[in-house]
């Protein structure tokens, strides 16, 4: 089993992670936008990046560059957009990058005949949820696939990509998103212009918000939620997956730390609110109110390793809701809670709010 875990700016993480099964490191500098809003990242310079992963190669590991924008509003296809690619995956491969995150199909085409040295890694945004997408990227020659986090309970499909492809399969691990989540490609695009949506003076991320609005209103969608809990790496071990991306480039070290040492451990005593994102720090109302003890999942997993297919709904089946009124937690201002985010989703839906500038 291997970790990809996120890149925390600080020499004395390096040497605490140097022991750990870490696959590579992942993480941008602030010259480029990707798939968080810049605002919400560690702030890092090109040249002070350039000494860290000198640093991560020094502890015999590896750092991939994530340059994972979905959308580049075309710029890529222009004569400025050219220069400014070759400029950029050149300085990737001159400070010793070992490879490169992207969600650009063009991207990936150009990345790996201009500068074959660079590995590649399809990130999860591109949403590869068939044996066919992944092909398709194969035959592009890339190196690592991330795949997409709602894929992670669809074990007849988990078997047919690693039997009949041959490039690395990632699995996302730590993510809580919604099952079959139906705006997923949307904040995609959006968080791709968030750095444009700062400068016009706003940024919102509705659909972080509309989601948690979601799971405050049906607490059984976090069961749902098609997450991987550290007790249960084995069980995409045996099917061949060995490699798994943990998420939480926004978050602090102790956050990153705590989440980390976990899947390395394969166990969690806590909240798995603790190491999921997007299930516990809602900005700015604060800590989830619904928490679901790790140990109360304990053979959760079961039920869909044998037999449910949840892409064709969930019908009338109870599996996850039933499982929720056993093992969910509520704080005593749950419904205040609920009711605030509730309030805000709908004053954004009526269009009830103003950038900082007025416009």
């Amino acid at each position: 089993m291997k970790l990809v875990v996120p890149a925390v700016y600080e020499e004395s993480y390096l040497a605490a992670m140097a022991p750990l099964p870490i696959s590579h490191y992942y993480g941008a500098s602030t010259a480029d936008a990707g798939l968080r809003a810049n605002s919400d990242l560690p702030s890092i310079a090109d040249d002070a990046l350039a000494a860290y992963v000198a640093k991560i190669h020094a502890q015999d590991q590896r750092f991939f560059y994530c340059l994972n924008v979905a959308c580049l509003g075309n710029r890529e296809f222009t004569a400025e957009g050219q220069r400014w690619l070759v400029e950029r995956l050149g300085w990737m491969t001159e400070i010793g990058c070992d490879g490169v995150v992207l969600s650009n199909p063009y991207l990936v085409a150009f990345a790996k005949k201009r500068f074959p040295s660079l590995l590649v890694a399809v990130s999860s945004a591109n949403g590869i949820d068939s044996v066919d997408k992944v092909l398709y990227f194969q035959v592009q020659g890339v190196d690592v696939v991330y795949l997409p986090e709602y894929v992670n309970r669809d074990f007849p499909l988990l078997r047919q990509l690693c039997k009949r492809t041959s490039v690395r399969l990632v699995a996302l691990a730590n993510t809580g998103c919604m099952i079959q989540c139906p705006i997923r490609a949307y904040h995609s695009t959006i968080t791709s212009h968030a750095r444009a949506s700062l400068e016009l003076g706003a940024y919102v991320d509705y659909p972080l918000l509309w989601c948690t609005k979601e799971k405050l209103h049906d607490p059984a969608q976090m069961v749902k939620s098609p997450l991987i809990r550290p007790e249960d790496l084995h069980v995409y071990e045996e099917l061949g997956i060995e490699e798994f991306k943990l998420a939480g480039r926004e978050m602090d070290r102790p956050w990153n730390e705590r989440v980390i040492h976990a899947y390395a451990a394969r166990r969690h005593d806590g909240d798995l609110n603790d190491l999921i994102l997007g299930f516990d720090q809602m900005e700015p109302y604060g800590n989830v109110t619904v928490r679901i003890p790790n140990r109360a999942m304990d053979g959760f997993i079961e039920f869909f390793h044998k037999k449910h297919d949840c892409r064709v709904g969930c019908r009338d089946c109870r599996y996850c809701d039933d499982w929720a009124a056993n093992a969910l937690c509520f704080s005593t201002d749950h419904d205040t809670f609920a009711a605030r985010v509730r309030h805000a989703l709908e004053r954004f839906e009526a269009g009830e709010f103003r950038t900082v500038s007025g416009r």
